[in-house]
């Protein structure tokens, strides 16, 4: 029992551990790095792996092993973090020291895992007991890691949590030898716990002493905030009060610059919103003055929703131009919680009659509400958190697609306006066209035969912002824009009735089908075509063919995009590397050790290879797929991984019980896997189109129960693999599980590479192809098998 015990507590620090570091990295540095935690993690573990099958003299007291490695993996946890939170990792130093300072943070995200990878690939390959107990014993942890996670950064802030993790692992330590007495470390185990307790309560509740000190490469300590708070998919952080010049995002070359009382709100340090001080309209007069809110001029009665709150400046905007109801509805409960609380007074809205706020994803929301608005407002949602589930799955993805335009115009009255702004560069269309083409799709969709008699776009500054009407803009509309554009000294970049100089945005304008959209933004240097639920990165303006044109362009807009992709191929060649060095280098050691060649089943060592990279194509399909389908990052996350590491769990457990590693029930599974991926790629488009209106517990249940099934087979796999290897005399599988290791992390970087150029569905595709090939694998081990057994009689 105490070895199941250990791994269960390992495993759910672990992926604990796992989740946290991607939500401090998302912190210290951009997005598109957050996802290195998840490779280095598993990279981590794979050298922990590659440690047990080279060196297998340093494992022979087993237990005492486990306990050892799992307080060494307690013990560097911390250090781990602290070199994290010192790390100034920004794009503009001297390449040598960048270089010089992505290694170290490589070194501190992987040294953790190492030691852990240690202790799982002991309990999998070195123990006794049944490989399926074992094996459901980690996933079942991890599942619970998951949960833990979400719960834990709703109480305390992420560096603290990863105290947790390390408290845990010594918890797991003294799981491995309880009851034992030839333990040498056990009085250092239980100082260090009560070490890293302490740390905790100190560090959460009292002086934080352990936080990121370089947020995007600038020195920000922690002293500087008024206030900081974490969540799942976000860190807020809240800076004392400041008197200085109003902010805007595209302000009219007549805005005042009068000093106003504000707080700066840093969403994961890189998205930026003011909560300004609002107890009278006097206050916020200058908000007249920011392209923003152009619609409220055309628009100045009937109800509002404001997408994204924020610091709440869109509300305030309802509110200076007459509106009297205006629901807010935003994503993030920190934000709503410090306009309720912390700051009620200061900020002026959350006691204000006629305006409500709601925490939820504004397309959930929108899709079951009853209500019509004037007016849905959408200014700059754009956070860059990554969730989670890693990068590129960003919490607003679900926003900015075809389907979820049609959601929002769609809840708008008869002369209702949907307005959303976005960066706009006059060198560039980039953005500005992929908006426009989302309008145009969105509109065609809803059985609008003109698109552009609908549209109108305005920019002022680094902003523009479309106006999308439910019926056309009238003659009185049209003259109302162009005087306050005039007044305001705006440029009307289209407006119906008069075709846009940019001869693509004229292409867009002029589409009356998806097919003639489609072939107005097609080639060229980058992605017009309106993103979906099947491609929602709409983000990702560039086109792979074009990518390295793009580096000569010098807009601000597409900076950011370009440092994603650009760290996403660097990060996929890298880890192509080091698969290759990992799986030739070890067996070319070996050999030479043993003087032959070494004892390595290449049909065994396929199977493990593909197991690993068809659960990651499959769990990154589904991770996006949900993403837009539960639209709420935690439900994203917690939904998906706890049910699929849950029923692999189950199904591993199972798997002891079942024949699997005998005809025909060898040949079954896999098949049965194949078939059940196929009926979940049909299935799930459909299912998402015919509950987008569904309550959010229907929504969590439909998923779990689909996807419960398919994690029950995947759990069959790595257990059934082991005893079909040890059949076939195999003594050497820690190598497996570190070959199952190394492929898992390469796939999961091809897997959002894959969504983002070719669609979500084609993840599934190859996640068939893998466990088709795992198939042809288990053929020739059953072959082996027989053989051995005829040579054996």
């Amino acid at each position: 029992m105490r070895v199941y015990v250990g791994t269960f507590l390992i495993a759910a620090s672990m992926l604990a551990l796992k989740i946290t570091l991607t939500r401090i990295l998302s912190v210290i540095t951009w997005y598109h790095l957050a996802f290195f935690a998840v490779a280095c993690a598993m990279l981590g573990m794979t050298a922990g792996a590659t440690t047990v099958y080279l060196r297998p003299d340093r494992f022979k007291k087993l237990n005492s092993a486990m306990a050892k490695a799992c307080l060494m993996y307690a013990a560097v946890t911390p250090v781990s973090l602290i070199v994290l939170c010192s790390m100034p990792l920004a794009i503009r130093l001297n390449p040598g020291i960048l270089f010089g300072l992505f290694m170290l943070t490589t070194v501190a995200c992987m040294l953790p895992f190492y030691f852990s990878g240690v202790v799982i690939t002991l309990v999998l390959t070195k123990c006794d007991k049944p490989i399926g107990k074992l094996y459901a014993a980690d996933l079942i942890g991890a599942s619970l890691g998951c949960l833990l996670v979400l719960a834990g950064l709703e109480v305390i802030d992420a560096p603290s949590l990863i105290l947790v993790c390390a408290a845990i692992g010594v918890v797991a330590a003294q799981s491995f030898v309880w009851g034992t007495s030839d333990f040498p470390y056990l009085r250092r185990a239980r100082v260090l716990f009560v070490v890293l307790v302490v740390c905790v309560i100190v560090n959460a509740s009292i002086v934080t002493f352990i936080a990121p000190l370089f947020i995007k490469g600038y020195y920000l300590p922690p002293a500087r905030n008024l206030l900081m708070k974490w969540n799942s998919y976000s860190h807020v952080a809240v800076s004392k009060q400041l008197t200085t010049a109003p902010e805007y995002w595209g302000p009219s070359p007549l805005a005042p610059d009068d000093p106003v009382v504000q707080h700066d709100l840093r969403i994961d340090g890189g998205a930026f919103t003011a909560l300004e001080r609002f107890a009278s309209k006097e206050d916020i007069e200058h908000l007249r003055y920011d392209v923003t809110n152009v619609v409220h001029y055309i628009r100045p009665t009937g109800d509002v929703c404001v997408i994204g709150v924020g610091g709440g400046r869109d509300i305030k905007s309802a509110i200076l131009f007459g509106h009297e109801r205006v629901k807010g509805v935003e994503l993030n409960p920190i934000l709503v919680n410090l306009l309720q609380n912390e700051f009620k007074e200061f900020a002026g809205i959350a006691d204000r009659p006629g305006v409500s706020l709601v925490v939820d994803e504004a397309r959930s929301f929108l899709s079951r509400s009853q209500d019509r608005f004037r007016v849905v407002q959408m200014s700059l949602v754009d956070t860059w958190a990554a969730t989670g589930a890693g990068a590129f799955a960003l919490s607003e993805n679900a926003l900015y697609t075809t389907e979820a335009w049609k959601v929002f115009i769609s809840r708008l009255d008869s002369r209702g306006v949907f307005t959303v702004s976005r960066w706009y560069s006059p060198k560039e269309i980039s953005e500005t066209g992929r908006i426009l083409s989302l309008a145009v799709s969105a509109l065609l969709e809803l059985g609008v035969a003109e698109p552009s008699r609908n549209i109108a776009m305005v920019a002022s500054g680094m902003i523009s912002t479309v106006l999308v009407g439910r019926e056309p803009f009238s003659d009185h509309d049209l003259a109302a824009l162009r005087q306050v554009c005039a007044d305001l000294q705006y440029s009307l970049l289209t407006i119906p009735g008069e075709a846009p100089a940019d001869p693509i945005l004229r292409g867009i304008l002029g589409a009356t089908s998806q097919a003639t959209l489609r072939a107005a933004v097609e080639g060229g240097l980058y992605n017009y075509m309106p993103s979906t639920d099947e491609n929602p990165y709409f983000f990702n303006v560039i086109r792979l063919p074009h990518f390295w044109k793009a580096f000569n362009t010098d807009s601000n807009v597409i900076s950011g995009n370009l440092a994603a992709l650009g760290t996403l191929l660097c990060l996929i060649v890298s880890l192509l590397v080091v698969a290759l060095v990992t799986i030739v280098v070890p067996l070319t050691a070996r050999s030479r050790v043993a003087g032959e060649k070494a004892a390595i089943c290449w049909s065994r060592g396929f199977y493990f290879s593909l197991i690993g990279a068809g659960f990651m194509f499959l769990e990154i399909g589904l991770i996006q797929r949900l993403s837009v389908f539960l639209s709420h990052p935690v439900y994203a996350l917690g939904i998906l991984l706890f049910t699929i590491i849950l029923s692999a769990g189950i199904g591993s457990y199972l798997s002891e019980r079942l024949p699997l590693d005998r005809s025909p029930g060898v040949f079954l599974y896999p098949v049965t896997t194949i078939v059940a991926i196929v009926a979940l790629q049909i299935a799930l488009p459909k299912v998402i189109e015919a509950m987008t209106a569904s309550e959010m517990p229907e929504k969590i249940g439909v998923s779990m129960l689909m996807i419960f099934p398919l994690g029950l087979l995947l759990g069959f796999f790595f257990p059934t693999g082991m005893r079909l290897a040890r059949a076939a005399g195999d003594s050497e599988t820690p190598w497996y599980w570190a070959l199952n290791g190394v492929f898992g992390v390469l796939s999961s970087a091809l897997a959002v590479f894959v969504s983002i150029f070719s669609g979500i569905s084609m993840n599934f595709y190859i996640a068939v192809l893998c466990y088709s090939g795992v198939l042809a694998c288990i053929v020739q081990i059953n072959s082996t098998i027989k053989r051995s057994r005829v040579v054996a009689r």
